[in-house]
């Protein structure tokens, strides 16, 4: 490419022009900046830091003294960038370890349509690998009131009655199983046995089983996905148990995760120790290169 003039915006001022000497396409130094075609400048760097410490949207709007909307579309912009560096550096992740994966359960738009977002982890790194949703249908105790309001809405819409199923389906796909026996910890939840037993890989995969009623300590097999559980609960505004605070959307609410899953990931120590500076990711076996290549300018 070469340069192709300049053009003037409220936003940026001068912006650099430039030309595809191969398709003659042109562009500007906008075209991949994550504020592309944004029309006022805000702060990232304290949107990310208020996600990861119990900020609600609305929280942070005030602070930045900028619509909910603005909030809102900045999260999106950061949870693209989140997923692309996560989907880079996690293909480098050698994944030798064992692996823990369970469901996080929390509810979206109302307590209706409780969701269950799927977890697959290192048992000894706490490195986050995999994370997908899916809406359930409600259950547990209910008044008659509460019943009749179920049956209303589930005329309109009803939650598949496999979709954890499904969701654990897409998380054993995504574990490596090239090399020798994998081993699989999770709780004895039904759906999740039936899925690794119906996997092309099952041969490779050895399926542990922990009963969730043990204590979750640290000597728990099931410690890294309770160690999350509870990092999401203490530190995400809008998965905080019994709050006013909750998700309004599916895809803000796993936006909003994956903006923290990143942090978790690759920017918090691995231990809190004077001792100890590496993250999970380095635990897990990435590169630190490979890291700060891939979160440059995050």
């Amino acid at each position: 490419y070469w340069k192709s003039g300049h053009y003037r915006s409220r936003f940026s001022g001068s912006v650099q022009r430039f030309q595809c000497l191969s398709c003659s396409h042109r562009f500007s130094s906008q075209t991949f900046s994550i504020d592309y075609y944004a029309k006022r400048k805000v702060n990232y760097h304290a949107i990310d830091r208020q996600l990861r410490s119990t900020g609600s949207i609305r929280d942070i709007s005030r602070d930045l003294r900028v619509s909910t909307d603005t909030v809102l579309n900045r999260i999106s912009r950061l949870a693209r960038n989140a997923l692309a560096a996560h989907q880079t550096l996690c293909a480098t992740a050698p994944q030798s370890e064992d692996l823990v994966a369970d469901g996080f359960e929390s509810f979206c738009f109302s307590q209706y349509f409780p969701n269950n977002i799927t977890l697959l982890a290192g048992k000894d790194s706490q490195y986050l690998y995999f994370a997908n949703y899916c809406t359930l249908r409600r259950k547990g105790r209910m008044t008659d009131t509460q019943k009749k309001t179920r049956e209303i809405l589930e005329q309109r819409w009803k939650a598949d009655p496999k979709a954890l199923r499904r969701a654990f389906d897409e998380l054993v796909d995504q574990i490596n199983c090239d090399g020798p026996i994998r081993h699989l910890y999770t709780d004895e939840k039904r759906e999740y046995s039936e899925s690794v037993k119906a996997n092309k890989n099952r041969d490779v995969i050895d399926h542990i089983r922990i009963s969730s009623k043990l204590p979750r300590t640290v000597s728990n097999d099931l410690f890294s996905v309770n160690y999350l559980d509870r990092e999401i609960r203490k530190d995400s505004a809008n998965h905080v148990r019994e709050t006013l605070c909750f998700s309004r959307d599916v895809n803000n609410s796993m936006e909003r995760l994956w903006v923290y899953f990143v942090y978790h990931n690759y920017r918090k120590p691995y231990r809190i120790h004077p001792t100890e500076s590496r993250t999970h990711a380095e635990v897990a076996g990435i590169e630190v290169s490979r890291i700060q290549k891939a979160l440059k300018g995050y």
